[in-house]
């Protein structure tokens, strides 16, 4: 139920002969509050790429800024992307870990390291169909649990 749904029950509610005096000043207060909340929900501006995804051109000139010294808010302005966007993808890359809000020190790393550490298994089952997700798919993108059939097919139903 979002917040004019229950804007909408409360004015119907308020609007009851048998509640006491101090429920109708108490459900007024709520209405207020709820009238506040949309109205500062509806103030804040999303950034351009929310709910985008994220390129290879995007993630390199990420990890490049933030190699440079720049912060995650700087970062995430010049990206036209959310601070927590820009945060969980330097996670999921590898930079930065969740326990800290320091970036890992890469100039110390193998570059090749993360590449050989990971196991994938190519013998995996998409969730959908339990058919293989197959090897080349896995070797593109090891985070990968659909096949390229169900895939599709889940990204057209989310639209």
């Amino acid at each position: 139920m979002n917040n004019s749904e229950s804007k909408k029950r409360l004015l119907a509610l308020q609007k009851s002969k048998f509640l006491s005096v101090e429920i109708q000043d108490a459900l007024r207060f709520a209405i207020k509050k709820l009238s506040d909340a949309v109205y500062h929900d509806s103030q804040i501006p999303k950034p351009v790429m929310a709910n985008k995804r994220w390129s290879q051109a995007e993630e390199n000139q990420l990890v490049e800024s933030l190699l440079a010294g720049n912060s995650i808010e700087l970062i995430a302005a010049n990206l036209s992307r959310s601070t927590n966007s820009v945060f969980s993808r330097l996670h999921l890359l590898g930079i930065i870990s969740i326990n800290s809000s320091k970036a890992i020190d890469i100039k110390y790393r193998d570059v090749g390291f993360k590449e050989e550490s990971i196991q994938i298994d190519l013998n995996r089952k998409c969730i959908e169909c339990a058919e293989l997700v197959g090897p080349k798919r896995l070797k593109k993108n090891p985070n990968f649990y659909r096949c390229e059939s169900c895939q599709l097919k889940f990204e057209t139903s989310q639209k």
